[in-house]
This record gives structure tokens, C-alpha cells and sequence, in this order.
């Protein structure tokens, strides 16, 4: 508290000083802040860049910062100070440079507050006696070090009367993270006192100078680009823009900061129309390679030398910085920007290079700006190899050109994709059916093992090289393999008997044909085991007879005495060798096909659910008809629905699967029948919810609700009734008002005669009784008016004969104190309607005529909340009061 007092009390010094001394020299500023020294430490530079009036008598060779941490308010040397020339603009530009240690992890609001800024500035009423502030957010947190991002290009420009005004400041960003740009009201005195600068009260931005259709102010948020279509009035005027910060964290774009740059804008008369620069197209570059754009400028007046200029990320790293080359020609002026770039250019974000264009009209020199952004991208991974080994896949490449690689990312998919990246795609899309399998850490971890797969599958795989930032090269050609049939393969579980206990199922094997016999000599045998459900097949279930030859006769099972009607059962086969004594291994199981009826309105959804190492492509469906099963369709998704059934009746199914693995040599097709099963149709499906829209008179008042007809909208034909449900707050739980019959009754109004705040849903039920969901939400809002008169006469002639508001509505409450000119109080009510009869407190003991003064604390009634308002004022009571004792 005694800080916050201090920082007021010093910037209201400083407000007394720079009055005295006449202080009108700010013009613009920005307060940039970096992390210096090693991990973990706390230490940030601040740098105070201030432009100022060369001419005005109040200098600064200190500057006071507040570093928003608590400390005392630090005083500043100046570190440089130089007069330059801004687009034909004499302004000297100051440096202050500054090291703080923090306490620790928060959130800092960096600030300094200055008297004063320059005088006659159009869109900031007494702009002489008004102080700069500005302002800059410092996140110190878990999430790594921090830089703010600089400006490249200066804060003062010219513009002219009547033609388009462009700007960008050049944001960079050092380390790479997003930056997004949003408008904001110029900073001035801490006149709330609580230590910041506040919104220069009647600050008004540039298209609010002389509003109309010509003249529009915008900043565009992705490219910072600031465009005044067009200046209507001449003058000096400031506007400000936040830079945020933004970067990844755990999946999420979080805000890391921010900075404020307040800046000046110069509107004068003129001929003059500013250069104009051809459009550019955002690119991606492959890092290694050299990127050449050549830009071009014309200049709609004749005579005018252009000048072009470039700015931007590309030209800041320390690693072969971009090269842009021009010379100032006449109409039309050309320029090359060519960046050789390397490994270390790679990142997530894209470097934004801006591009000025310039002319040489005297007075005023016009500008046009063209932004463009570039994103370096890292090759892809080479020379991909996918071996089989077992039950497992052993994958493998070069390691990444770019030995700044964090690391890789493998993706897989079964069967080919034939997709290649387009431009600038980098990592490999979910669209693509690749699944992302696992990392590696590392830029030399150029090995991964994928394991869990099946036999008889081709596996597809891709490579992605990986950077601490977040970004992915591009992805490595795809390369696949399947796993050799060195132990068996299931070919076929397929239900025969449907029954609770004497079900029966049918399982068939293939052998172990590219075995190594050598390393695992015979005789071999199998055994199968059976689980319930598709997963865990753990249970003993058969025992084969060794054979001497590795094309063992012994692949099928008639699996006898199951509950087929309730559960689906899986299978695997183990091999082993040597007569039994040595486990060869398991090959992947395999579940019967198990389909859940799922009944609704006229219809039957099959869902049908297995587990296979094959493919199944077609679903076929079959139902009971006059006691035949009978196909009526089929599907290529394990999912069928059976329509235009009767509810009631009774409908039995069962489903044909075909499939077959990718290997060729493995028979196919693989055909396997579900178990059979029934199902009734009721309906169980709800209307669409309406589409509700409100009439919201505040004035009557009353709230008017219309909605559309399911039988309308959706096809929903056997709609009944809807509800209505409301509530008069915002975030408030629905409650249900009114329940309207009939389908067409689409409409219902509202009427408490107080108040029409409130939200409102309706939902349809149908015959059946099954309800919708909540429609789309409607909230209207009172549109509150409460006064009071300041005259009334109680004379008991019933004209004018109570103290009463007049209009009043939406209004919850109130707190009304009357007083006599000796501060005494003759009346309270909380009664909005007061009905004050001229008596004291109501008693029937007249008041004198005279005037009385009232403070009536007023309880609007809004959808957010309840609203105060103080009223306060005087009544005369006059003309006899005629009030007597009952």
C-alpha cells in the first residue's frame, strides 16, 4: 500500500514539474524487456526507447521506470540521445538501458509515466497537459525465458490529408514466438490511484476524428499492418497498439506478454498519393536452399523517386542474414531480397519481412508497407528402412541434415497412402491415416522398434524430424513392410450355432511357413486358446498332435458348447517346436463377429464389433424373413442401419464379414458370420430442437418468443408440445414457465410487468414423450428509466397529490432518503413506487411547503446482474398541503 502510494504521489510531482516547465516533448515510446544471464536466473533488461520534441526546453537525461514488482520507482540514466530524420521528420530519438532483479515467477507490468506530451494533439483533448504512458507486460514463469519483441521501424510518420495512410512497426520477435496485434487507447495519469496510467479520458482514435464511410482505421491482427483510410482532418495525432506474445505450451497457445508502443502520426495537406507496392504472396522455404523475391514499387504521380526498403526477422539472425538490395528510381523502382538460408532458420513461426516503399514529396513523404512471411522448413528425413524381426518391425534412417533436430516423430498406417506433403506441409496430417507410434530423442536416435503388430499386414511408415520450438521438417518418403509368417496366422472364427449354451464356433489356422527350421527343428504342434469378449484369450482350450513337417494338417477347431447369444469369443494359436518342449510364439488373435442391436423409430442400428488382424471390408446383412434369412444390404463400416421397420414388431439378424490380409500368399477372401440377433423398434429419438428467436420490447414491456416447427425444419412429424424454460440472469439454471400443446404453436409472450430480463430456451416432445435438446438461447434485456419529479402538490385535489417516478421500469428496488433543508429526514422507502403523500415518514403529519432535497439509491434490474444508480435531488412540495392525520 505505502508503494502504491509512493508511485502515485512521485507521478504527481512529475505532472506538477512538467507543468511547470511547460514539459511538451513526448512524441512516442515502447518499453522493451529481456532475459539476461544464465538458466534460472531473474535478472531482465529493460530499454526505454523515447522519441521527443528536439526543440522542447524539457529534456531527460534520467527517466523513471516502475518495474511492477513492488521496488521502489528506479531512476534511469539516459544512455544515448540522437537527434534523426523520420520520413523528413526532425525527432530525437532516447535510450535508457536498465538490469533488474526479480523476486521470482509473476506477472510484471512494466511503466513509465512522463509528462508531457506534445501540444495540439487532435484526438487527445489538452493533449499539453496530458503525460505519456506506456506500459509492458512481463510473464516470468516455468515456460522458459523471455524476450519482448523489438520494432524495426520508427514510431513517427507522415500522412496526407485525404489519402490512405499505411504503417507497420516491424515487429520481431527473437525467439520465435507469435505475435499477435491489437488497437488500444492512449495512456496517460494514474487518476485512479492505483499506480497505473489510465485511458487519457475523451481519447478518441483516428476514425472516430470526423466519422463517415471515408474514413476507416484498422490494425490487422496476424500482420501488424495499421491502415487509416483516409485522414480528414489535419494535425498532429497518437494512437497505440499491443504486440502479444504467444507460445505453445503442453499442446495450448498461451500468452507470454505483452508490449505497448504509442506512436505519432502527422496529418498534413497535400498533392501528393502514396507509392504503392505489388502484393506478396507468403512462402515456405526447404532449409539449404536460397530464396530470391523480387519486389516491385510504382508510383501513381509522376516525377516521384521511390525509395525501397526491407525490415524484418530474415535480416536479424546471426546465421547468413537475409540481403535486400535496391536503388531509388523514378515510377517504378524494383528491389531483390534474397536469403541463403540454414538449419539453424528453422522454427515453428514464419519470419515476417516488411517491405517500405517511399516517395519524395516535399513536404510530406507518403509510404506504402507490404508484409510477407516466409517459414523455413527442414528436409526430410533420408534413406528410411522398415526389416521385419520376429513379431516385430525394426525402422530406421539417417539422421536429420539439420543437427539442431530435437529428435523424430514416427507415424504408421496399414496399407500405402500415395500422399505426398503439398507446399509448405509439414509433420504428416491426420487426414493421411497415419497414427502417430512414438518419438525418439535425439538428432542421432535414428532407430525405433514397432511392436504389437500383426501378421500377414502390410505397415506403412513415416519419418518427421522434430525442433524444440515445436516445428517438423517435412515427412520422409513412405516406406513399408510386412512381418514374415514365422508363426501362425488365424484365419477364420465364425459363429455356426446362435444358442445361450450349446453355440458353436468354427476357428481355422494357417501354418508357420517362413519359419527358420533350423533355428526351431520339429516336430511342431499347436495350441489354441480361447477368451470371452475380443481381447484376452488366456484359457487352454486344445492341444494338437505333433508333426514332423512344418505344413502341420492340423488347423481347425468346431469350438462346441459356448453362449454365442450374449458374447462374442476370441482365439490365438501358440507354435511350438521340438515335440512340444519349445514355444516357437503366438501368433495375433482373432474374435468372432458379435453385432448389438440398437433399436430406435422404425429402425434397427447394427453395430457390429470384432477384433481381426485382417481387414474386413464388406458387411453383410441379413434378416429373418417368413422364416428365411434374407440379404437386404450391406456396408463397408462395421455399422448398418436397418430403416422403414414397423415399432413392435420383431426383427432378427445376423451379419456376413469378408476380408482378407494384405499379404497375397495368405488365403482370401476371409469369410465369417456373426451371431443371430433381434431387436423391436421403438421410438426413442427426440424432435430437432427449434430454432427460437425473441422480440425484446423493454419499452411495454414484454418479451415476444417465436420458433420454427420440427414438422417444418427437420421432418419431425409427431411433435406434441414444447416447454418453455427461462431464467432472468445470465449464467442462471433454466426453469420451466409454460408448456404449449400443439405442434403449431409456435409462439409465446412473456409478461412480467417489471421487468423483461431474462434467457430463454424451448425444447419439443413428441407423442411418445421424448424431449429435444435445448434450443439455441435468446436474452433480451430491460432497458431501465427511473425519475423523479420536482414538483408535487398535496392538496388532496387527487391531481399530482403523491410523490411518485414517472416513467419508471426495470427497476428491482431502491433506497429513497428525503430531507428538509436542516438535513432532517422526513421520508424513506424502499418501494419503488414511493407514493410519498407529502407527510413526515408517512404518519399523516404534513410537511411544510418548501423544498426538500432526496439521495434514492436506484437497483436496475439487467441480465447481468443488478445494477445500482444514484439519484440525487430536489422536490417542491407546494401549493398547500392539505395531507392530514387519518
Amino acid at each position: 500500500m505505502a508503494n502504491r502510494f509512493l508511485r502515485t504521489l512521485m507521478a504527481c510531482l512529475l505532472l506538477a514539474w512538467g507543468h511547470a516547465v511547460l514539459a511538451t516533448h513526448n512524441e512516442a515510446g515502447e518499453i522493451l524487456v529481456c532475459h539476461v544471464g544464465g538458466p534460472g536466473s531473474l535478472t531482465y533488461e529493460a530499454t526505454i526507447i523515447t522519441y521527443t520534441n528536439p526543440n522542447s526546453p524539457a529534456d531527460r537525461p534520467e527517466f523513471i521506470l516502475d518495474w511492477g514488482d513492488g521496488s521502489p520507482l528506479d531512476t534511469i540514466a539516459r544512455d544515448a540521445a540522437d537527434v534523426v530524420i523520420v520520413a523528413g521528420i526532425s525527432t530525437q530519438r532516447n535510450l535508457y538501458i536498465q538490469q533488474h532483479v526479480y523476486p521470482g515467477p509473476g506477472v510484471y507490468l512494466l511503466q513509465y509515466i512522463d509528462p508531457n506530451r506534445v501540444a495540439d494533439v487532435v484526438n487527445i483533448p489538452g493533449s499539453v497537459n496530458v503525460p505519456m504512458c506506456v506500459q509492458t507486460q512481463l510473464v516470468i514463469s516455468v515456460m522458459g525465458n523471455n524476450c519482448s519483441p523489438t520494432f524495426l521501424n520508427p514510431p513517427i510518420q507522415n500522412a496526407c490529408l485525404g489519402q490512405p495512410w499505411i504503417h507497420n512497426p516491424g515487429a520481431y520477435d527473437s525467439d520465435g514466438d507469435s505475435l499477435s496485434f491489437e488497437p488500444m487507447v492512449c495512456l496517460g495519469a494514474d487518476t485512479d490511484g492505483d499506480g497505473s496510467g489510465n485511458p487519457i479520458p475523451g481519447y478518441k482514435f483516428p476514425n472516430e476524428m470526423m466519422p463517415g464511410a471515408n474514413n476507416q482505421y484498422s490494425i490487422n491482427p496476424v500482420t501488424g499492418t495499421i491502415t487509416w483510410d483516409a485522414p480528414q482532418q489535419n494535425g498532429i495525432y497518437n494512437i497505440a497498439f499491443i504486440v502479444r506474445e504467444w507460445r505453445m505450451i503442453n499442446g495450448q497457445w498461451v500468452s507470454i506478454g505483452w508490449v505497448e508502443r504509442d506512436m505519432q502520426v502527422i496529418v498534413g495537406p497535400c498533392n501528393n498519393r502514396p507509392p504503392v507496392l505489388e502484393q506478396l504472396r507468403d512462402t515456405c522455404v526447404e532449409a539449404g536452399t536460397t530464396l530470391n523475391i523480387t519486389v516491385q514499387a510504382t508510383d501513381p504521380d509522376a516525377g516521384q523517386t521511390i525509395t525501397l526498403d526491407a525490415v524484418g526477422g530474415p535480416f536479424q539472425v546471426p546465421s547468413s542474414p537475409a540481403v535486400f538490395t535496391s536503388s531509388p528510381a523514378q515510377n517504378t523502382v524494383f528491389g531483390n531480397f534474397s536469403w541463403n538460408t540454414n538449419c539453424s532458420h528453422v522454427r515453428q513461426q514464419p519470419y515476417q519481412v516488411v517491405f517500405n516503399a517511399r516517395d519524395n514529396y516535399p513536404p510530406v513523404q507518403l509510404q506504402d508497407f507490404k508484409t510477407m512471411r516466409i517459414t523455413v522448413v527442414a528436409p526430410a528425413p533420408q534413406n528410411p528402412s522398415a526389416t521385419p524381426n520376429g513379431a516385430v518391425m525394426d525402422l530406421a534412417w539417417d539422421p536429420s541434415v539439420c543437427t539442431n533436430a530435437t529428435g523424430y516423430r514416427i507415424y504408421r498406417r496399414q496399407g500405402p497412402s500415395g500422399w505426398q506433403h503439398a507446399y509448405c506441409e509439414t509433420g504428416v496430417p491426420a487426414y493421411t491415416g497415419f497414427q502417430y507410434i512414438g518419438g525418439t530423442t535425439g538428432v542421432n536416435s535414428t532407430t525405433f522398434t514397432d511392436a504389437g503388430l500383426g501378421f500377414g499386414v502390410q505397415y506403412c511408415y513415416r519419418v518427421v524430424a522434430t525442433f524444440a520450438d515445436g516445428a517438423q521438417s517435412y515427412a520422409s518418403e513412405e516406406f513399408c513392410n510386412m512381418l514374415r509368417r514365422d508363426l501362425p496366422i488365424m484365419t477364420h472364427v465364425s459363429v455356426g450355432v446362435t444358442d445361450n449354451s450349446a453355440g458353436i464356433d468354427t476357428v481355422r489356422w494357417s501354418n508357420a511357413y517362413d519359419l527358420d527350421t533350423v533355428q526351431f527343428p520339429g516336430p511342431y504342434l499347436f495350441k489354441l486358446y480361447r477368451g470371452t469378449g475380443y481381447n484376452n484369450a488366456s484359457q487352454l482350450l486344445y492341444t494338437g498332435t505333433p508333426s514332423p513337417f512344418l505344413a502341420n494338417p492340423d488347423t481347425a477347431l468346431l469350438d462346441q458348447g459356448l453362449d454365442t447369444r450374449n458374447t462374442a469369443h476370441v482365439y490365438r494359436v501358440e507354435l511350438y517346436g521340438d515335440g512340444g518342449n519349445t514355444l516357437v510364439g503366438s501368433g495375433n488373435a482373432a474374435s468372432s463377429v458379435f453385432i448389438v442391436p440398437e433399436p430406435n423409430d422404425g429402425q434397427v442400428t447394427l453395430h457390429i464389433n470384432y477384433t481381426t488382424p485382417w481387414l474386413n471390408t464388406v458387411f453383410e446383412v441379413f434378416r429373418e424373413i417368413g422364416g428365411t434369412f434374407t440379404w437386404v444390404g450391406s456396408a463397408t463400416e462395421p455399422l448398418y442401419v436397418d430403416t422403414g421397420l414397423v415399432n413392435g414388431e420383431t426383427y432378427c439378424y445376423y451379419v456376413k464379414t469378408i476380408g482378407a490380409y494384405d499379404d497375397p500368399a495368405i488365403v482370401s477372401p476371409l469369410v465369417n458370420f456373426s451371431q443371430e440377433t433381434c431387436a423391436v423398434p421403438v421410438d426413442l429419438t427426440p424432435p430437432c430442437p427449434p430454432t427460437v428467436a425473441l422480440d425484446n420490447d423493454c419499452e411495454i414491456p414484454l418479451n415476444a418468443l417465436s420458433w420454427t416447427n420440427p414438422a417444418v425444419s427437420c421432418g419431425n412429424d409427431d411433435t406434441w408440445r414444447y416447454n418453455i424454460w427461462f431464467t432472468d440472469s445470465l449464467g442462471g439454471e433454466p426453469v420451466l414457465l409454460q408448456t404449449i400443446t400443439g405442434a403449431g404453436n409456435t409462439s409465446y409472450t412473456h409478461v412480467d410487468g417489471r421487468s423483461v430480463a431474462g434467457c430463454y430456451w424451448v425444447t419439443a416432445v413428441d407423442s411418445v414423450g421424448n424431449e429435444s435438446t435445448f434450443s439455441n438461447r435468446v436474452c433480451g434485456d430491460n432497458c431501465p428509466e427511473y425519475t423523479l419529479p420536482n414538483v408535487f402538490t398535496p392538496n388532496g385535489d387527487r391531481i399530482n397529490d403523491l410523490f411518485i417516478p414517472f416513467p419508471y421500469r426495470g427497476v428491482k428496488q431502491i433506497d429513497l432518503q428525503v430531507f428538509n433543508r436542516w438535513g432532517q429526514r422526513v421520508f424513506s422507502t424502499n418501494d419503488p413506487d414511493i407514493r410519498w403523500n407529502g407527510t413526515i415518514g408517512g404518519t399523516g403529519d404534513p410537511v411544510p411547503d418548501g423544498v426538500y432535497f432526496y439521495v434514492c439509491q436506484v437497483y436496475l434490474k439487467r441480465l447481468d446482474g443488478t445494477e445500482p444508480l444514484v439519484l440525487k435531488g430536489s422536490v417542491h412540495v407546494l401549493g398547500g398541503n392539505h395531507a392530514r392525520r387519518n
